[in-house]
């Protein structure tokens, strides 16, 4: 066991690069052992350099089996201020205190050849390769009951995505779109395996997670890994959004949704580990894809939680759905879905921000930033991560 303490400086090409060797395809060039443990420098302290590149102090961290351990503690969740783009994200407020228990959770993003490994040894099919049950959805057009997914789908001219509520102007369900084909008929992930597993839902991960002996993070989980050890800061890294000019996670740079300019090196998903990790040695907390984490979501549930406190919280009893969220956007309050509603329509926290938050219009590549995901609807820009229990 030993300590490494490195200080360079680094270009956005120095982040690809240094980082793609520690990418898990990487790791067949080298022996792997069942259980190691690293030492390593990467939590930083409240003291900034005049670049404003935070210093860093050494930190223990502890990997086992691909796994990192995350000490049981009690932080600071949640955000109540602007996070630099003149917008505000009520769901992520009040600040509140939260007492998580020690566990261990994935270190990269579940990537294709993970998943590929799980389907071939199970059979499993995903959500999105399967035709819905007209029985469950007897007034839905047939050309929705196909398999498919929801795809990102840049308009061909810039619009104002603050001008419209139609975000179909951007997203399209694609005919054949699933894990194996992002984008529908016609693609495939053969260059992507390292890349994170997409179009998958709740449902899915939950199935690869049981297979894997784990389960997915809370949202109480997934925040602190995703901050770490670092205190009220809007970043995984810090307050600089760009420390040195650099891009530190895979968003959506130029004019969204119709140009990326990428400058971050990727119009898509990355290779899992292609940015530096965060205190805790983990890596794309923030952009590359929404992770899904086990709560059900409601846009006010940090406001009732300090009302009634517990450690480890689950998330709401019950769930939303959309039609329950836009009630709750125009008029601030939520009825409960209507009896018979379907959980296929149930709302899933979703964490991380993705490829496409851009700084405008959907700055939450952060750790407190709060989104969701719906069964009905896996997207390409959406996949996971999986905890484990302290043994």
């Amino acid at each position: 066991m030993n300590s490494v303490f490195v200080s360079k400086s680094y270009t956005q090409k120095d982040i690809h690069r240094e980082n793609s060797l520690l990418s898990p395809l990487s790791l067949k060039f080298f022996p792997i052992f069942p259980l190691f443990f690293l030492f390593f420098s990467c939590t930083q302290t409240d003291v900034e350099d005049g670049a404003g590149i935070r210093s860093i102090e050494m930190v223990e961290v502890i990997e086992e089996n691909g796994m990192i351990y995350i000490p049981g503690q009690s932080y600071r969740r949640g955000n109540e201020f602007n996070p630099g783009n003149g917008q505000m994200y009520p769901e992520e407020s009040p600040i509140h205190q939260v007492e998580v228990s020690s566990f261990w959770i994935d270190k990269y993003e579940i990537t294709n050849a993970e998943f590929k490994k799980f389907v071939d040894e199970t059979g499993f099919i995903t959500f999105a390769e399967k035709p819905l049950d007209p029985t469950e959805f007897p007034n839905a057009p047939p050309d929705q009951m196909i398999p498919g997914a929801t795809v990102f789908s840049p308009p061909r001219k810039e619009i104002d995505p603050w001008a419209t509520e139609d975000a179909w102007r951007w997203w399209s369900y694609r005919k054949g779109a699933c894990w194996r084909q992002p984008e529908g008929d016609g693609s495939n992930i053969a260059q992507r395996m390292d890349h994170p597993v997409v179009c998958v839902n709740v449902d899915d991960a939950k199935a690869y997670a049981k297979w894997a002996g784990k389960r997915l993070p809370t949202e109480a989980e997934w925040e602190l890994a995703a901050r770490g050890g670092l205190k009220d800061k809007m970043f995984c890294w810090g307050n600089d959004p760009k420390p040195k000019g650099l891009w530190m996670a895979n968003c959506f740079q130029g004019r969204f949704p119709a140009k990326n300019s990428a400058q971050d090196g990727y119009l898509g998903t990355a290779p899992v580990g292609s940015f530096p990790p965060n205190g805790y040695g983990l890596f794309d907390m923030s952009g590359n894809v929404w992770e899904i984490c086990s709560d059900f979501y409601h846009p006010a549930y940090y406001q009732s939680f300090i009302t009634d406190p517990m450690p480890n919280p689950q998330g709401p009893n019950d769930a939303i759905t959309s039609d329950e969220l836009q009630h709750f956007n125009r008029y601030g309050t939520c009825p409960k879905p209507r009896e018979g509603t379907s959980e296929l329509t149930f709302l899933y926290v979703s964490k991380g921000g993705s490829f496409l938050c851009h700084w405008d219009y959907c700055l939450r590549y952060r750790p407190a930033a709060r989104h969701y995901a719906e069964n009905l609807s896996p997207t390409n820009h959406a996949g996971f991560r999986c905890v484990r229990d302290e043994k």
